[in-house]
């Protein structure tokens, strides 16, 4: 899934499921820090885009807060 799909496919969803998205972004991150650490993981890559996920779900979540809010 390209990023342009991702993000849209993000922008559809309900806060409930971007908070369980979040919930496994999470997880898969911290996955990938074990592997880092234990060195199974080569390539620090999946640990960019595991940050830069989360805080787009973040983002995310805080843009559907302030529009219930207005």
């Amino acid at each position: 899934m390209s990023r342009i799909e991702e993000r849209q496919r993000l922008r559809d969803l309900s806060i409930v499921e971007l908070q369980r998205e979040l919930k496994e972004a999470r997880e898969e991150l911290f996955q990938n820090r074990v592997r880092y650490a234990t060195r199974n993981l080569d390539n620090p890559e999946p640990l960019r885009k595991g940050r830069k996920r989360i805080a787009r779900i973040l983002t995310y979540i805080r843009q559907r807060e302030l529009e219930g809010a207005a």
